[in-house]
């Protein structure tokens, strides 16, 4: 029996079909890191809300120095070429802030003022960016606070 030219085109576009499913399966494999970044943002966004939510001041000081090894790790891992290899819709360093000013000032509030001078101090070293300015101002302030109550 003979084959015709439309068998063997057949064939072609079948293995061209499978080959062509090949490189769209590899391209999902390749964007794996960005499920890996999502996975990562949310395991911090779960921090974030922990911190901000508890009562717990030796929780939300695990919750502050987790988040800000996090952003450490984030800024470490980011191609200074190209910049954070994801666009959040949240700043994890604006939630690492958040978390340490808002832990210091609990502290302050349960007098455990040594706590709170280390949460402050946090904000201030770890967050020198124009756009952490808010946060920075707040644990100023704080600090000034505890200086005026050892004084006072």
């Amino acid at each position: 029996m003979r084959q015709g030219p439309g068998l063997w085109l057949s064939i072609l576009l079948l293995l061209l079909s499978v080959a062509g499913h090949g490189c769209a399966t590899d391209h999902r494999t390749s964007s794996q890191p960005l499920s890996t970044d999502n996975v990562r943002f949310m395991d911090m966004w779960n921090l974030y809300s922990h911190c901000t939510e508890s009562d717990n001041l030796d929780v939300m000081l695990d919750n502050a120095q987790q988040l800000s090894r996090a952003v450490d790790v984030l800024d470490a891992a980011a191609d200074p070429r190209i910049g954070a290899s994801v666009r959040l819709s949240a700043d994890p360093a604006a939630m690492a802030a958040s978390c340490a000013l808002r832990t210091g000032q609990v502290a302050k509030e349960q007098g455990r003022h040594s706590s709170a001078r280390e949460m402050f101090q946090l904000v201030l070293t770890n967050f020198p960016q124009p756009r952490y300015a808010y946060y920075r101002d707040q644990a100023r302030e704080g600090l000034e606070q505890l200086d005026a109550a050892n004084s006072g």
